[in-house]
């Protein structure tokens, strides 16, 4: 007859061999087989000494199972109860709103001669000898950059290409009659609606001025248009980035998927701007170089994600494998809360994407005050240059990322660790380390290309 000590600890026995099974399936599916030892030995010598302390008769061994299970239980409790406070980004109304002939997208687009480039040097002499050296480099899917291969690289500026075309289609006419609709019901629509397209994440806010960028940059047609017209509200929603293709980074897959996403994020962008525009009401879809929003700062605000160290949305099942898409909107809807589940807390104790990052643009220490909100700042002129040297868009810290595996019962146990103890968020990063190494491994490319 089992006692109620032997019967609990055989129960932790079976539990725990099941978690190993399933950590070295995960493994396995994740073809990481070769972290495998590194799992099984220590796990199974754990179950072994814990199996021989429950089979055996020896002097206390009663105190030394109640110690066992005592102590088993106290980790779990510390790893899964919701120890310390979640860390919250704050982002003040008041903060300047961002200039989008600022960011390097636009900068590289600047060409001697040219009205655009000489009115922004003009205004920021201290640029054009770095922004000239960049201009200077291969640049993204083009010959002589390190990853560049002449088919891969037509099939992402293909996407590009197509992605430029229907950039017109963003903006449209509305029905002169408008629709009645309850907001609650509508908001429901439309995020099924989002959903059903293929994104994974949709959510909503009410949009802030910070969210707008103050003066168009991208286009020569309109460089230097200030952005007056807003809508009262925003629809985001993430696309995810295939794992296995981010795996690869900083090869051409990466930059393929990331132009792929962005296709998917136009895609549903523009099926919900034209259904809000025929009932009535105008709607905008900001996507891919058309953009008159900054996307991660409105998907902060609607719950998508957090603002993570390297700069970008880390969501709760995708980590930063995703690609935004924002359409703005009159439209009465009802709007979701920003969501905290322990993002600023691992990334101050993390530092992965800072130290695999190869250009070293995200910064290595604390979060430090800009444009009146406290984060971390990227460097977007070195991580920019790196783009331009390797011919894609690098993606080195998304796949470094602990919040990037994929969404298996592992990942999503580690995930609410995360979310729930301090403790965890300041601990389990090491065993991130330990169990995938502190710097990601990568994976072939896929055999059509």
């Amino acid at each position: 007859m089992l006692t109620v000590l032997e019967l609990i600890g055989w129960m932790m026995e079976i539990g725990a061999i099941l978690m190993l099974i399933w950590l070295a399936i995960t493994l396995f599916i994740e073809r990481e087989m070769k972290r495998l030892p590194r799992a099984l030995i220590p796990g199974i010598l754990l179950i072994a000494s814990f199996a021989a302390v429950l089979a055996g008769d020896f002097p206390h061994r009663t105190v030394m199972l109640s110690i066992s299970e005592l102590l088993v239980l106290g980790i779990g409790l510390l790893f899964f109860l919701p120890i310390g406070k979640l860390e919250k980004m704050v982002i003040p109304l008041e903060i300047p709103r961002f200039d989008e002939r600022d960011i390097m997208f636009a900068r590289a687009g600047y060409r001697e001669g040219k009205a655009n480039y000489r009115d922004y040097y003009d205004r920021h002499p201290e640029k054009r000898k770095p922004d000239d050296h960049i201009r200077t480099l291969p640049g993204l899917c083009s010959p002589g950059a390190s990853t560049y291969e002449p088919i891969s690289a037509r099939i992402a500026r293909s996407g590009f290409q197509f992605l430029e075309h229907i950039r017109p289609l963003a903006e449209g006419a509305f029905a002169p009659e408008k629709q009645a609709t309850s907001p609650g019901q509508i908001t429901t629509t439309l995020k099924g609606l989002a959903k059903y397209h293929g994104a994974k994440i949709v959510g909503v806010t009410e949009t802030r001025p910070y969210h707008y960028y103050s003066y168009r940059g991208r286009s020569p047609d309109n460089y230097g248009d200030e952005i007056i017209h807003t809508h009262k509200f925003a629809i985001v929603f993430a696309v995810e980035m295939d794992y296995w293709m981010v795996k690869t980074a900083p090869l051409a897959p990466v930059v393929i998927e990331s132009c792929k996403e962005y296709i998917e994020a136009a895609k549903i962008g523009m099926v919900l701007a034209y259904f809000i525009r025929q009932l009535g009401f105008d709607a905008r879809n900001h996507m891919d170089g058309n953009y008159l929003v900054c996307a991660p700062l409105v998907a902060h605000d609607a719950g998508i994600g957090e603002l993570s160290r390297m700069g970008t949305i880390i969501t709760q099942d995708y980590g930063p494998r995703v690609r935004l898409g924002v359409v703005t909107t009159d439209l009465p809807l009802v709007a979701d809360e920003p969501i905290v589940f322990g993002v600023q807390d691992s990334c101050q104790a993390c530092k992965k994407c800072a130290q695999t990052c190869p250009s070293q643009a995200i910064p290595h220490g604390d979060k430090s005050l800009h444009d009146g909100v406290l984060k971390w700042k990227i460097s977007q002129e070195k991580c920019y240059e790196f783009w331009c040297k390797v011919g894609t868009d690098c993606a080195i810290c998304m796949n470094t990322c602990p919040y990037s595996k994929p969404n298996t019962l592992i990942h999503r146990l580690y995930r609410l660790s995360l979310q729930q103890s301090s403790l965890s968020r300041r601990i389990m990063v090491h065993f991130d380390d330990y169990l995938y190494g502190r710097r990601p491994s990568t994976s072939q490319k896929p055999d059509w290309m």
